[in-house]
């Protein structure tokens, strides 16, 4: 029989029973307690160790469940005989060599993209992209209007609730997009999911297969560009210029795409945005080629100066174009729910292939709320002046502090603006040497397919009070002047 020596520290928050299944555990995987073996009795055990029996019983059941140890009424406990081999190698820390893990094609070309702006973790700090104002969300109206969804929550609330998305929430997008972005849609279109990336994901695994041509922007965001590969597409890089997107040099190099992703009121990086007469021709095409359009309106909604552009899928009458929208953007990251608001045609294709509540029940019942009494749309005028005052300050302070190194382009929407960089350092070499000072800044070339065209950085201001975006600007001159 074997002596287990088992040392038991009752000061450790493992509780006693853990710490014995874990020791034998241990043995046994590495070959000192060999198979066959017999093990003491429970009551020996017990004794050994100054511990109740019941804690020794414990201990063994749970061995005995996972296959270790094997009991027999009026037998010894012993060591299970069929313990395979390569498990107690592994356990000795010498694992046999084993080939790599292949990884699919997709997930190949998913790994080759850029990370994008290296996030450092901590507080928001300059220069952030993507960013809202935490600073300046209404924590306390949010918090009052969650404490009372939690309180008459219905059964069906509390069961996860609609796979389409909750239904009062529905009809609040579907009456906010038509009043403030001129999209035309009814409830029954609109379909809440997880974020921006579930919309994506879930429309071209609807409208495309393996193989298919998807337009994108070039440069462009980078989760668009994965969400084409993940669906199994071929992304057609389409190049931006000031007026956006190039629709002729689309349909000259891909007349049959399957879709376009792209974002026509505020293009990420640039910041540019799509012409009428490009709108007009990109909504021609798609009639023609039956083609998808995708629009991700991600912070349209903040345009500095004036009425928000309406949203290209008001000018669609052939209902080729999905409207994708997100509320991590609008007021915080953290609230992963976004929307789409599909065509006619599509609407019950999607509900088909629903499954689940596409996020929590309780936080799309409260973001329903949120907006019906108003308090969305006062809090998203009031971050329109809050990003023009931000942008301004930003772009004062790089033209002061970094004039003949950085040419700021300056941002009449959104978060963010770029800066075209004029000394010869690579926009990457720039970020990562600011990221050694505590700076996070993207490089415009990251977001190219292919060549880059253009070498700039990109800074986020949306997160950052004006004060701290004056700091970072000097903190980033003296990083240039290196």
């Amino acid at each position: 029989m074997a002596s287990l020596l088992i040392r038991l520290d009752g000061r450790a928050s493992t509780p006693l029973h853990e710490q014995i299944f874990d020791a034998i555990r241990s043995r046994i995987l590495a070959g000192v307690l060999a198979r066959g073996v017999a093990l003491p009795s429970s009551r020996q055990l017990a004794a050994e160790l100054g511990v109740a029996r019941s804690t020794v019983l414990q201990a063994f059941d749970a061995l005995a469940a996972e296959g270790y140890i094997v009991t027999q009424a009026a037998s010894a406990t012993r060591v299970a005989p069929a313990l395979p081999d390569d498990l107690e190698v592994g356990a000795r820390g010498s694992p046999a060599a084993t080939s790599p893990i292949r990884l699919s094609k997709i997930a190949r070309s998913l790994r080759a993209i850029p990370a994008g702006t290296p996030r450092l973790g901590g507080a928001p700090r300059a220069f952030r992209p993507g960013l809202p104002a935490l600073d300046l969300f209404p924590a306390t109206a949010w918090a009052r209007i969650s404490a009372r969804c939690h309180a008459r929550a219905s059964t069906s609330l509390l069961d996860g609730g609609d796979p389409a998305g909750d239904l009062a929430l529905r009809k609040a997008i579907a009456a906010h997009v038509s009043a403030a972005r001129g999209v035309r849609c009814e409830p029954a279109q609109v379909f809440v999911t997880s974020g921006t990336q579930h919309a994506f994901d879930e429309i071209l695994r609807l409208v495309i297969d393996p193989g298919d041509a998807v337009w994108i922007e070039n440069p462009g965001y980078l989760g668009a560009r994965r969400a084409v590969l993940a669906a199994g597409g071929r992304p057609v890089p389409i190049p931006v210029d000031d007026a956006g997107l190039d629709v002729d040099t689309g349909i000259a190099r891909c007349p049959r795409a399957r879709a376009v992703l792209l974002s026509p009121s505020h293009h990420y990086p640039l910041g540019v945005t799509l012409s009428l007469p490009r709108r007009m021709a990109l909504l021609r095409w798609a009639r023609r080629a039956n083609a998808i359009v995708i629009e991700d309106d991600y912070d349209s909604e903040f345009r500095h100066h004036g009425r928000p552009l309406t949203a290209l899928q008001g000018l669609d009458d052939a209902g080729r174009t999905v409207y994708v929208g997100t509320f991590s953007k609008t007021l915080f990251p953290g609230l992963r729910i976004g929307f789409l608001i599909a065509p006619l045609a599509l609407v019950d294709a999607i509900a088909a292939t629903r499954t689940g509540p596409p996020a929590p029940a309780l936080e799309q019942a409260t973001l329903a709320a949120f907006i019906e009494n108003g308090d969305f749309a006062r809090h998203v005028r009031r971050m329109r002046v809050a990003y023009r005052e931000r942008g301004e300050a930003l772009l004062d302070a790089l033209t002061a502090e970094c004039s003949g190194v950085l040419d700021p382009r300056p941002s009449a929407t959104g978060m963010q603006l770029w800066a075209a960089l004029s000394s010869p350092s690579s926009d990457r070499a720039v970020r990562d040497a600011a990221a050694q000072h505590g700076i996070e800044l993207a490089a415009v070339s990251d977001y190219y397919v292919g060549r880059a065209r253009g070498n700039g950085l990109v800074f986020g201001f949306g997160g950052v009070r004006p004060a701290a975006l004056r700091a970072g600007v000097k903190q980033l001159a003296a990083v240039l002047d290196r």
